[in-house]
């Protein structure tokens, strides 16, 4: 004998329940983490995007010997990528909480790629360099 679908549940089974579904005091810490990692990064990559405006600096010194494409590359990507790579995963974790799954470990892994995008930068940079 098969089931007939309510308008509340199109197929039976869908959608999937979550299998690990937080606790009311899990949930709370998971928000709470989230959003202290998520406030930690604006300040960090804050005071890092300040300290990339700086990075342009490191031309001083070549008096027409550098590839100012390569500089102008490593620094774009430093000072424009990786605020990019850390506001993607502010939504996604936002997304995810939304969705009341766990989130606190996506702010850490947008900071890590976002710190991984920086330093691809600064090496673009230096590859200009005529050193």
């Amino acid at each position: 004998m098969t089931t007939v679908p309510t308008p509340d549940e199109p197929f039976p089974g869908y959608p999937p329940s979550d299998p690990r579904p937080l606790t009311p005091g899990g949930r709370a810490a998971d928000v709470t983490v989230s959003v202290i990692l998520i406030l930690a990064g604006i300040v960090g990559f804050g005071f890092l995007g300040f300290m990339s405006m700086f990075l342009g600096m490191a031309s001083d010194g070549c008096f027409g010997q550098c590839n100012s494409g390569l500089i102008s590359l490593g620094w774009m990507i430093a000072m424009f990528g990786t605020p990019a790579v850390f506001l993607a995963s502010i939504v996604w974790t936002m997304v995810r909480l939304s969705g009341r799954r766990v989130a606190w470990w996506v702010p850490l892994a947008g900071a890590m790629a976002a710190l991984v995008v920086w330093f691809v930068g600064v090496e673009v940079l230096r590859a200009g360099l005529a050193r």
